[in-house]
């Protein structure tokens, strides 16, 4: 006898059936008792599930309809597997299931990690002022033992395609923003070809993770030695230019000028935290990496922001999302435009 499914934020939950799959899982984890949202919205959803002996965590895509390879569970899976073979502190995952049946989509199973999501200076009210300088240190410490990893560790890549990769980049954005359902601005194209001038020609390349910043990561609520406990949501990662993820953790860090596309971008005022200038300095420090071109990485990071947050304005559109949830999506775009040209113009 089957159990009817149960509702989890609009997700459709076979809990007998993920509990049973849990199980084979991660035996040692005990029967399930329970599930809940963890995060969700626009990124793939994170469900807690509730065993009898320990707590574990739940990824699946995003409600809706969702473009082809987007939301790849499997890729995300064997992503993090990969990862926790190097210094970048990651969950353990347990395993991927591509029945439909259970969650309504592809699935995988990871650890759920004790510490607290910082997204604005909020939020750390819980972490004492004298612990908050080596969340700084350790962020830009593990981005760059990111940026260290040998590529051939990393079973997908492919010798020979490091060259021009700025331009690859630019390019496949551009077209993904062709190629899906969006407003009228003309703004996108022109950043684009602004960018497609000024961006180095640059062989550099590494893994990357593609959305790296604070509100990704799990911090030690005690503000331990190595404060960061985990770098979270994998989804974006690719073989990239290095600076890319700098770029991206400085424009979610501090806004630009008067322009704030993010709520986190007040965090970098917060007592006791670097400044935005001062996280990139020890960047170069404990990588190496000449920092000249940064400002138009800058631009090209919130330039793809404003087209991932597109497909996430009208998404919410055909899903009927709160009003107020598509204004923030809508919002969002058009600050990282504005904030792509005000980098572009300094």
């Amino acid at each position: 006898m089957t159990s009817a499914p149960t509702d989890v934020a609009g997700v459709s939950v076979d809990v007998a059936g993920l509990g049973a799959y849990l199980a084979r899982c991660v035996p040692d984890a005990g029967p399930l008792s329970g599930v809940e949202l963890l995060t969700g919205g626009s990124s793939n959803l994170t469900l807690l599930a509730t065993c009898a002996h320990r707590r574990l965590v739940v990824r699946r895509p995003p409600i809706g309809l969702i473009p082809e390879q987007s939301h790849d569970m499997r890729r995300e899976h064997d992503t993090l597997r990969m990862i926790a073979t190097t210094p970048v502190p990651v969950p353990m995952v347990h395993g991927y299931c591509g029945d439909d049946s259970l969650l309504g989509a592809p699935f995988y199973v990871m650890d759920y990690v004790d510490g607290i999501v910082v997204q604005t200076a909020d939020d750390l009210a819980v972490i004492r002022p004298s612990a908050r300088i080596r969340i700084c240190t350790d962020l830009v410490r593990i981005l760059a033992e990111l940026h260290a990893v040998p590529l051939p560790s990393f079973p997908s890549y492919q010798p020979g395609r490091s060259r021009n990769v700025m331009e690859r980049h630019l390019k496949r954005w551009h077209e993904r923003w062709r190629g899906r359902p969006h407003r009228d601005l003309p703004e996108v194209d022109r950043i684009a070809a602004e960018l497609d001038r000024r961006l180095p020609a640059s062989d550099a390349l590494t893994f990357v993770h593609g959305d790296y910043r604070l509100g990704n990561t799990m911090v030690d609520r005690f503000g331990g030695d190595r404060p960061v406990l985990a770098v979270l949501d994998w989804e974006l990662s690719t073989f990239g230019h290095p600076l890319t993820d700098l770029a991206h953790l400085l424009a979610y860090w501090e806004g630009t000028g008067e322009v704030r596309s993010h709520r986190a971008q007040g965090i970098a005022q917060a007592a006791g935290l670097l400044d935005a200038q001062a996280m990139a300095e020890r960047y170069a420090a404990e990588s190496g990496r000449d920092l000249e071109h940064l400002p138009v990485f800058l631009a090209f990071e919130h330039w793809r922001a404003a087209i991932i947050k597109e497909a996430i304005y009208q998404r919410r559109l055909r899903n009927g999302a709160a009003p107020a949830d598509v204004d923030d999506a809508r919002s969002g775009v058009d600050s990282h435009l504005a904030e792509a040209a005000l980098r572009l113009a300094r």
